[in-house]
């Protein structure tokens, strides 16, 4: 009885799990020493296309194989028995072109074996000679790598039209897949790429599609038609349409100053980005009013906008670390790395209490570790213990990671009243931190 064999894999299922169920069969039976005789052959055709005598794997694919073991077949094509590979290869080059493409990834994985290049070469063969049906299954195969390699092929063959193309790229879930069926969709030389496809591109919910439909503007002779795309919600869209509007000698800046002046209060996140992606240091005074703004959506753009244009001061962008908006604080974090040292380490410390929301806490814990001095050791060291694991984490490899150059300077400098309540610290905290570390720690102290 096979206990320990995995369920038979679907047809479409990854070549992993075919290799592992033809693993397991193996282990299972595999031919023990004795006389030279054909074992039994198993009920069971896909036990017996796996079993570890290469008779017995043999007799199974002269049996004849239903489509659904074909992957397989595919892996017995790359058997390192001779006749079980050629048996291998009759069968599989009987079997209908729609099985042998739901089988894709098996093949895929066996190209990649020794003597496994057949199987490949005969799916490339019987796309080659199918119609557009058997195509459209191999680029809609449930697994991405598939449909990879399949508008790979696609691509080079030139099987497709530019709107099957186009139907891959905004349908897919795939990037990668996206991608390549957009410059594939608008790669068109000999004849204009129809509007319609054009228009499906530009409106493809995947910033990736748009971004290639934006880039080729210029190329099709509309790059001012890129303003349009100036504000799209994605950056890389917005740089792509900044690039095309001013390859058609318009200027991107003149438009977001437009629109920022003409929506006071109520511009756009993508505009108040803009400013900052196309702007000047004057344009900081357009922004500084969205700090205020009630969404954070435009507060959060307002902050890296300020920050592109060299003007994200800790007096502008510091009282922001207490905003409500976990994206808004994360983004002010991140422009006052630079400048942390400028910050109160007292009004820093105040923020880690566990009164206050977790993405302050956590912003306070970055901004203080940046710190020279004791600051980040002490900050660490009340939190080793924290109940949130990830401040609790981060506490801890403060602490073991603090080692300044002038460590020994400054513990001299310390007071005597101050050197012992470190030292008291450094003793309640010892549980979480581990001797070692606590050791360290006392030496500095000495």
């Amino acid at each position: 009885m096979l206990s320990s064999l995995p369920r038979l894999p679907a047809p479409y299922a990854p070549a992993h799990a075919w290799v592992a169920y033809d693993l397991a069969v193996r282990r299972e039976r595999y031919r023990t020493p004795g006389p030279r005789r054909v074992p039994e052959q198993p009920s069971d055709p896909a036990v017996a296309l796996c079993h570890g005598d290469g008779r017995v794997r043999e007799a199974a694919l002269h049996t004849g194989v239903s489509d659904e073991l074909l992957p397989l077949v595919v892996l017995r094509c790359a058997d390192w028995a001779g006749p079980v590979r050629e048996a291998a290869r009759r069968v599989l080059e009987q079997a209908a072109p729609e099985a042998l493409v739901d089988a894709a990834a098996a093949v895929l994985h066996a190209a990649a074996r020794k003597r496994g290049g057949a199987a490949l070469a005969l799916l490339e063969t019987r796309l080659a000679e199918g119609g557009p049906k058997l195509w459209e299954r191999a680029c809609a195969h449930p697994l991405r790598e598939v449909r990879r390699w399949a508008y790979g092929r696609a691509v080079r063959n030139g099987r497709l039209t530019a709107e099957q193309f186009a139907r891959g790229a905004v349908r897919d879930p795939d990037a990668v897949v996206q991608e390549r069926c957009a410059e594939a969709a608008l790669a068109a030389r000999s004849s204009p790429v129809p509007p319609e496809v054009l228009e499906v591109l530009l409106g493809a919910r995947s910033a990736r599609v748009r971004a290639v439909a934006v880039t080729a503007l210029r190329r099709l002779g509309q790059p001012l038609r890129g303003a349009d795309w100036l504000i799209d919600r994605s950056p890389s869209v917005r740089a792509c349409a900044q690039w095309a509007v001013r390859q058609g000698g318009g200027d991107p800046l003149a438009y977001y100053r437009r629109a920022a002046a003409e929506a006071p209060g109520h511009a756009r996140p993508s505009v108040v980005a803009g400013l900052g992606e196309c702007g000047g240091p004057a344009d900081a005074e357009l922004v500084l009013p969205c700090l205020a703004d009630a969404r954070p959506g435009v507060r959060t753009a307002a902050v890296g906008a300020l920050r592109a244009l060299g003007a994200a001061s800790p007096e502008r962008v510091a009282p922001l670390l207490d905003d409500p908006s976990p994206a808004v604080v994360r983004r002010v974090c991140g422009a006052l790395l630079s400048d942390a040292e400028a910050l109160s380490p007292d009004a820093l410390r105040a923020r880690l209490g566990s009164d206050r929301p977790r993405h302050i806490r956590l912003a306070a814990l970055r901004l203080l570790a940046v710190h020279r001095g004791l600051a980040p050791l002490r900050a660490g060291l009340a939190l080793v213990e924290d109940p949130d694991r990830e401040i609790r984490v981060r506490a801890h490899a403060l602490v073991t990671r603090w080692a300044p150059p002038d460590s020994a300077a400054l513990a001299a400098a310390l007071p005597a009243p101050e050197r012992a309540r470190l030292t008291a610290e450094i003793d309640h905290a010892a549980p979480a931190l581990g001797p070692s570390a606590v050791r360290f720690l006392h030496w500095i102290l000495r």
